[in-house]
Formats: structure tokens, C-alpha cells, sequence
């Protein structure tokens, strides 16, 4: 009972809310578990209402510069701390083809003037430079981890390594600087 009353505490002083998991916290789903299709929802609808919102009157290559500035960094943020269902993946994809192709035209069928693999090429070797969400997401999921390998000088990495790995793993991250 007491522990209630010292979160109830801790909560007024800092103007907080109690909550259990999973809760969201700067737009992403917070939890003890990989986050599933269904906590992901919002970014896929957020990611589609900025398609129907913008796209009605684009050239294609509007189009191509929307996908590119804005529906692509939208979910940047959330690929950094998260490995995002190949489900959700796909359907953010569905949502940047129909924008290069279709617009807001949601009868035009086919109409797709190259594959989409084609387009996410660099556009050094013929491709139109859409981000890869895959190999996107890995490779921001690795850059943090090579910053919390290398020990960098973050808040947050120096948060982790002072409370759970300096006493018990001393020289763990020159060994892993070494093999990286």
C-alpha cells in the first residue's frame, strides 16, 4: 500500500501519470514485448493520412519527392529504437507505392511504370532512391548499437553501461570495438 502512495507521490511532483505496460511514450509503443501489427497501427495510419493529405494534385515526381521527405521520415524515428514487423514494413510499402503511382486515385488500376525493387535502387545505379524500410531499419538498429558498444559519450548509452554493465563485464566494449 505504501508503494502506491509513494507513486502517487512521485506522480504529482512530476506532473505525471501512473500507467502499466505497454503505454506509448513519444509516439512509440513501450513495452516488455516486441511491439506487434497492432501497437504499430497509429505510425501506419499516420503515414496514411499524410498520403491522402498531400498527394492529390503531385507530378510524379511530387510524388517521388513526398515519398522521399516526408512518408520515409516518418517512420525514420520509429526504426531507430524499433524492428519493425515485416508486416508493418509492407504495408508503410503499400503506402509509398500507391503514392508514386496512384496519387489519391483509388480506382486507377496497374499504372506501375517500373518494379519496386527497381525503385528503391540508388539513383547511381538506375533506381529512384526510395529508402529500402528493411535494410533501413537494420542498419539504424545497428548504428545504435555500435554507439553502445563503443561506449560513445550519450546520456543515455553512459545510463546503461554505469548501472548494469561496469562491474560485471569491465572490458566488454574494447573487446566488441575490437571485433565490430
Amino acid at each position: 500500500m505504501s508503494l502506491m502512495i509513494n507513486m502517487a507521490i512521485l506522480a504529482s511532483h512530476f506532473g505525471c501519470q501512473i500507467a502499466t505496460m505497454p503505454f506509448t511514450y513519444l509516439g512509440l509503443p513501450m513495452g516488455t514485448t516486441k511491439p506487434t501489427m497492432e501497437d504499430l497501427t497509429p505510425l501506419m495510419d499516420k503515414v496514411e493520412r499524410r498520403l491522402s493529405a498531400f498527394s492529390t494534385f503531385l507530378s510524379y515526381s511530387g510524388h517521388l519527392q513526398m515519398i522521399n521527405s516526408i512518408l520515409t521520415p516518418t517512420v525514420t524515428y520509429a526504426m531507430f529504437s524499433l524492428k519493425l514487423p515485416i508486416g508493418v514494413i509492407e504495408n508503410i510499402d503499400r503506402a509509398r507505392k500507391h503514392c508514386l503511382w496512384r496519387g489519391n486515385d483509388d480506382t486507377k488500376k496497374g499504372g506501375n511504370l517500373a518494379a519496386w525493387s527497381m525503385i528503391q535502387q540508388p539513383k547511381e545505379k538506375g533506381g529512384l532512391g526510395v529508402l529500402n524500410l528493411r535494410l533501413q531499419n537494420d542498419a539504424l538498429l545497428l548504428k545504435q548499437l555500435h554507439k553502445f558498444y563503443s561506449k560513445q559519450n550519450m546520456p543515455c548509452v553512459q545510463l546503461i553501461w554505469n548501472k548494469y554493465y561496469t562491474s560485471k563485464v569491465p572490458h566488454a566494449a574494447n573487446w566488441l570495438v575490437v571485433q565490430w
